[in-house]
């Protein structure tokens, strides 16, 4: 832990010393065919829209608190994970958590990777038992060896400062941002997740051990909080999440698998033209999952799909799935005999690959209006071609997948 002349001057004074626990990255249990919950966002920046910030569900505005739980029980565990893509091309994948899953309570460990074109993908980590690792007394400051985080709005800010890597990015996290609450009934049950910031600005430094000196970066940042008092391979079996970036839209999808024949699904699109959200996060939805795509090393117990497909009330897309560009084991960061503890209940595994997201606003059947007087046909068609246009969005982007279990586990 450094001493408080090393932390940035917004961090001093704000530090206490608390107790953390290291747990595994989040991974999925046995892959059953149901869908639990599927939820998809995209946005593009304007005005006279919902405040995202709000739970679009729950009767009322609900005020997204990204602040850790420090949950107790033996098998709670919270994370918060982010994926942040530059527009140099570097890709981020982080997660912090806090996990009662092995001996002690609250044990926090931290690993990303930095992935660069035509490079394998770089890992770094740290990890914490209690009491080695700090937080501030408002739960929204992590310091767990040389991985920092910061969630104090309107600013938070990823700092990895090892020897080898230094990361030094801040995102825009004001609370006018895209946000939700993924309600209750689209989850296992005692299992929550706020998505705080969907492609948020972003902005830093990036010094990777093969760069001479650090680059200016920026690009945008997707950040989620999940947290359960359960053992969470006993609540999910799967978990897909989706991030997506083109011409001013983001994206953000998930979907949960877990033991019961449930399928819910929804979503909060923007089709492109001004900021067109429909809150159409409650509608029920079907999901269904493509053929296992073909793999030069086959993973049978870790099967990662084609596709996804999904259609609703308002809406209809497909998110392709294309090359794999990282499996990883998340225990393999858990020291000995925590890993050997945990491994009896979990063997997780998490799947990062290119993806293609496709979504159809579905148009109600109605009678077309004439053109209003005075407007020319020409006008008229703009504006037909305008909507028809809107009716469209496709984006690139990429997927996450975590298995909890191999699939063929009972």
């Amino acid at each position: 832990m450094r001493k408080p002349s090393q932390l940035a001057p917004r961090d001093v004074g704000r530090m206490t010393e608390t107790r953390g626990t290291a747990a595994p990255g989040p991974g999925v249990r046995r892959m059953i065919a149901c869908a639990a919950a599927l939820t998809l966002f995209a946005s593009v920046a304007g005005a006279g829209a919902p405040r995202p910030g709000d739970d679009l569900i729950a009767d009322g505005p609900v005020v997204l608190d990204p602040a850790a739980r420090l949950l107790d029980g033996d098998g709670a565990s919270e994370y918060w994970t982010l994926f942040i893509e530059l527009d140099s091309g570097h890709r981020i994948t982080q997660r912090f958590l806090l996990s009662n899953a092995g001996p002690g309570q609250h044990t926090a460990v931290a690993v990303g990777h930095l992935s660069e074109p035509r490079r394998a993908p770089y890992r770094y980590q740290n990890g914490r038992r209690r009491p080695r690792w700090t937080l501030s007394e408002d739960r929204l400051f992590f310091d767990i060896g040389a991985s920092h985080l910061d969630l104090h709005r309107p600013t938070g800010e990823l700092r990895i400062t090892k020897d080898d890597i230094e990361i030094r990015l801040f995102f825009d996290f004001r609370e006018s941002g895209l946000a939700a609450r993924i309600p209750s009934d689209r989850l296992p049950k005692g299992y929550h997740i706020d998505v705080l910031s969907v492609g948020a600005a972003t902005h830093g430094t990036l010094h990777a051990p093969w760069m001479d000196a650090p680059i200016e970066a920026r690009g945008r940042t997707w950040l989620a909080h999940t947290w359960t008092n359960r053992d969470e391979a006993k609540a999910v079996s799967r978990r897909v999440e989706v991030y997506g970036y083109e011409n001013g839209a983001a994206f953000f999808g998930l979907q949960v698998t877990n033991a019961e024949r449930s399928e819910r699904a929804g979503h909060l699109a923007s089709p492109g033209g001004g900021y067109f959200i429909d809150s159409g996060i409650n509608v029920p939805a079907s999901w269904t999952e493509g053929e296992p795509a073909p793999s030069a090393r086959p993973a049978p117990d870790y099967p990662l799909p084609r596709s996804f497909a999904f259609s609703g009330e308002t809406r209809a897309g497909q998110i392709t799935l294309g090359h794999e560009w990282l499996r990883f084991d998340p225990l393999a960061v858990i020291p000995q005999p925590f890993r050997w503890f945990i491994r009896r209940r979990t063997r997780p595994r998490e799947v990062w690959a290119e993806a293609r997201i496709r979504v159809t606003v579905l148009k109600a059947p109605e009678t077309p209006s004439l053109p209003q007087a005075g407007k020319t046909e020409s006008a008229s068609n703009s504006k037909r071609e305008t909507e028809d246009e809107a009716a469209q969005r496709s984006v690139a982007g990429v997927a996450s997948i975590t298995f909890m279990n191999p699939i063929g586990r009972r």
